[in-house]
């Protein structure tokens, strides 16, 4: 057995195989426009690139299908994270905005126009003998000297509004959220978007995510060349 000629053999092969591999993985992205010589082509566009299009539209049905479909989506906005969530966001939001005072949200005479206007009417129909001894101004003109500061929290309950707000907010992520992202055509956008790349950005983004897959195709094509140079070296000096 000769050493340096079955090391040489290995070597070769193994190199040859880190190189073929190495040179099919460039060529699905290279040349990013076909080698022409005139009308003729000398060499065809990569194989990405020249499938760009259909590349583009396939991204987009797969994020439809399975990553974003109705069924997926419908998932994630009924989870029990995004509803703690929710329930969180609702109790401090609700706290805060019944902690003000009602004058922060309608002027006191805005506010004196329409208690008047109310107990008016009520006064009128429940005790229509006094309705003549009152009026909608006089009643207003009380209500607007009156300095008693009234917080929102003291005219309704906080756990009430949060119930009805959940269930309205649960019931339009349920029904509707999936029905939107549906209308939006999240796969037309996908696919515009990727068909909008340049051959360059494409190919550095397909790297990125494969880099590592990349390599090991490289490595297994340099081992591959290397067994094949092993049997060949033994094929040879055998016959």
């Amino acid at each position: 057995m000769n050493a340096v000629v079955l090391a040489s053999s290995v070597g070769i092969g193994g190199l040859i195989g880190y190189v073929t591999n190495y040179a099919a993985i460039k060529l699905l992205f290279r040349p990013y426009e076909p080698v022409k010589i005139g009308d003729i082509t000398i060499f065809p566009q990569g194989v990405i690139p020249r499938e760009k299009k259909t590349l583009a539209k396939k991204v987009g049905e797969v994020v439809k299908n399975y990553i974003l479909s109705e069924e997926e989506i419908l998932k994630i906005v009924t989870s029990p994270e995004v509803r703690s969530e929710i329930e969180k966001f609702l109790d401090e939001k609700i706290k805060y905005l019944t902690d003000k005072e009602i004058t922060e949200f309608i002027s006191k005479e805005e506010m004196a126009d329409n208690f008047a206007k109310i107990i008016t009417k009520v006064v009128q129909e429940k005790f229509s003998m006094f309705a003549s001894l009152i009026s909608e101004d006089m009643i207003k003109n009380i209500l607007i000297q009156l300095e008693v500061p009234v917080k929102i929290n003291e005219l309704i309950k906080n756990e009430k509004i949060k119930e009805i707000l959940k269930k309205e907010i649960f019931e339009f992520l349920e029904k509707e959220v999936p029905q939107i992202f549906l209308k939006a055509h999240v796969d037309k956008i996908i696919e515009e978007k990727v068909a909008s790349f340049d051959e360059k950005t494409l190919e550095d983004m397909l790297f990125s995510l494969m880099k590592k897959h990349f390599g090991f195709i490289n490595f297994a094509g340099a081992v591959l060349g290397g067994i094949i140079g092993f049997v060949q070296y033994f094929i040879v000096t055998n016959m």
